[in-house]
């Protein structure tokens, strides 16, 4: 919530902003877990916000964009 508020600060003042977190919440609970992705899906009507994980399941079903990095991955021979 801490990022998401100086994100809001930043943004208010009209500095762009983007919120990237990296398995931020791996560890938390499932009603915390969701809870936080409400808080998310909220700030990304203004915000960018990013989600690096790798329990992709845990965001399945919230409607957002999503990329998998092994999809974007180029072979050497392309390069």
């Amino acid at each position: 919530l801490t990022r998401l508020a100086f994100a809001e600060l930043l943004s208010e003042r009209g500095q762009p902003a983007a919120v990237i977190l990296d398995d931020a919440l791996v560890y938390s609970d499932r009603s915390r877990l969701q809870r936080m992705q409400a808080e998310l899906l909220r700030a990304a009507e203004r915000l960018q916000v990013l989600v690096l994980t790798c329990r992709p399941d845990d965001y399945a079903g919230l409607d957002v964009p999503t990329i998998r990095l092994a999809d974007c991955f180029v072979p050497d021979a392309l390069v």
